[in-house]
């Protein structure tokens, strides 16, 4: 609802009575102006649009497109430029005589969204009949997926296709060369040392995959596994200094 203050600052607006059904005693004000501005916009032609505040959240486009065809004309559509709580929107007639008649609407006139020929939901009654129709059949869905499915096939098998056409090359003994790169029978083979730098890369990233020391257990084996490794470095480092001994020739002692 718009109180008296906010009544008294639309100047220049039609007013009238909205409610949702006969049973609804609760009734809603529209604040109805021809919309008429210096750049007018395609969609809301001049001398045919009708600009509405205040539409209550219950209203529908439908709702409304319905109600203003059986008063004035037929609608040709509705415009809702806020979706959240009472709205402000934009109704567009066919011709210019339902504007007229829709700007003549008495003010005591109470327009009714849902009466016996044309009902509309609302509440939880409408979330569960959207909710049923967003549901789709196991058929449905079988359809759609074979459908993509067979698009997917189809784009695959082109694009292979296309790639062995440019592999296979011209009549004329020209060669298109790919930027995809393959070894086969006849390219060069690879030297040792090249095949031992491959194999230490690819240890190197599968190590920094891994996550080391994450675990407690693994911080601990790692530090006796670094103790046991010191210990044998410290022997083998024993036995080079004895043979070291043994081997020197000058003997002072």
């Amino acid at each position: 609802m718009i109180d008296k203050k906010d009544k008294n600052n639309l100047s220049g607006y039609k007013t009238v009575w909205i409610h949702f059904n006969h049973e609804n005693v609760d009734r809603h004000q529209l604040f109805l102006k021809k919309h008429w501005i210096k750049k007018q916009e395609p969609e809301y032609p001049r001398g045919k649009t009708l600009f509405v505040l205040n539409i209550p959240p219950y209203a529908t486009i439908d709702s409304l497109k319905n109600a203003f065809t059986k008063l004035c004309g037929e609608v040709s559509s509705v415009v809702f430029t806020t979706s959240v709580g009472f709205k402000t929107g934009y109704i567009v007639f066919k011709n210019e005589s339902s504007l007229d008649k829709a700007l003549r609407i008495p003010s005591e006139h109470a327009i009714c969204l849902s009466t016996d020929e044309d009902t509309y939901l609302t509440g939880f009654a409408k979330w569960c009949t959207e909710y049923n129709d967003s549901l789709r059949s196991e058929q449905d869905l079988k359809k759609e997926i074979s459908i993509y499915m067979a698009m997917y096939d189809q784009k695959i098998a082109d694009r292979i296709a296309k790639e062995k056409s440019a592999e296979e090359g011209e009549d004329d003994g020209w060669v298109t060369v790919t930027s995809r790169k393959k070894r086969g029978k006849f390219a060069t083979s690879r030297k040792e040392s090249t095949i031992n730098k491959i194999r230490t890369n690819l240890e190197l990233k599968n190590r920094k995959k891994q996550l080391l020391n994450f675990y407690t257990f693994q911080i601990r084996e790692s530090k006796k596994q670094h103790l046991a490794e010191l210990r044998k470095k410290f022997e083998l480092d024993k036995q080079k200094l004895q043979e070291l001994k043994k081997k020197r020739t000058f003997k002072p002692f």
